[in-house]
């Protein structure tokens, strides 16, 4: 199964969440029987995570009940735990954070915590991106905090690596991404799931992506350092007209998607793209 992951960054308004859901429940609906077997995943701004879980749960409800009168069953005969399984489960698109603090609380104006993200219905979060390490100065070191911090809540974490223009010139791509994987995933720690999203950091953004022998040469790299049974996502400037010969690339295990995640149309069509690639 392929994991397709939307993060919206710092974009959408509520109204426009609003839109964007509605028209890729619609979407989905008709696509159902193709995308029931991808992963699918939204990291929107932290604000606007309570209100996309509430508006996911309204659609879980509506299938709770159809799942009840198909089993003969009536909503009071479910335990709790049941309840909730069956409503989160059946979510067409998971939720996930753009980031957490490796603190479960205290005094740090801004951040979020792992505990918090799971409390609104998240399933993964995205750490080590680029942009956290470059405009927010964190180093590996704290990416492996963030690590254990989500992984103690239940949270799949994302963990993104990826090098400059400058490093992949030089030839030392492959070293650099090894010192980011070796300190950025703890080593005596056991992940139910481990994923490791690679992006160039000179391909985020730019609509440059790097030939497919050159994912293909970082995705077995990866693979190989940390253990073939990871999953492995490609993220930068991945569109719907490039998705499908990213994913026929052997050992991409998805893609984490930017700016093309802001429409849902689009988003779609990249998660699609996955039928032909298998």
């Amino acid at each position: 199964m392929k994991i397709i992951a939307a993060n919206w960054k710092m974009n959408h308004d509520f109204d426009e969440a609003d839109n964007w859901l509605d028209n890729f429940l619609e979407h989905y609906a008709r696509q159902y029987d193709f995308l029931k077997n991808v992963e699918m995943v939204l990291c929107p701004p932290t604000i606007l995570l309570d209100y996309i879980d509430s508006e996911l749960m309204e659609d879980g409800f509506q299938f709770l009940e159809k799942f009840a009168d198909k089993e003969g069953r009536k909503i009071e005969d479910f335990a709790a735990e049941e309840l909730n399984e069956i409503v989160l489960n059946s979510r067409p698109i998971k939720l996930g954070g753009q980031d957490c603090h490796f603190e479960k609380s205290g005094s740090f104006t801004g951040d979020v915590s792992a505990s918090l993200l799971k409390k609104v219905g998240c399933h993964y979060v995205i750490l080590g991106h680029s942009e956290r390490r470059a405009q927010h100065f964190e180093n590996d070191e704290m990416v492996a905090k963030k690590v254990r911090s989500a992984l103690a809540e239940d949270l799949i974490p994302i963990i993104c690596v990826g090098e400059n223009k400058e490093t992949r010139d030089r030839g030392e791509h492959l070293e650099f991404v090894r010192q980011q994987l070796l300190k950025s995933v703890p080593a005596d720690v056991i992940f139910k799931k481990l994923v490791i999203a690679y992006e160039p950091i000179w391909s985020i953004g730019t609509g440059v992506i790097p030939t497919l022998e050159q994912i293909a040469e970082m995705i077995n790299f990866i693979k190989n350092t940390v253990g073939k049974e990871c999953f492995t996502l490609y993220g930068g400037s991945v569109t719907s007209k490039n998705s499908q010969e990213i994913l026929a690339v052997a050992n991409v295990d998805g893609l984490l998607v930017g700016k093309a995640s802001l429409d849902s149309e689009e988003f779609v069509k990249i998660a699609l793209s996955n039928l032909v690639s298998d």
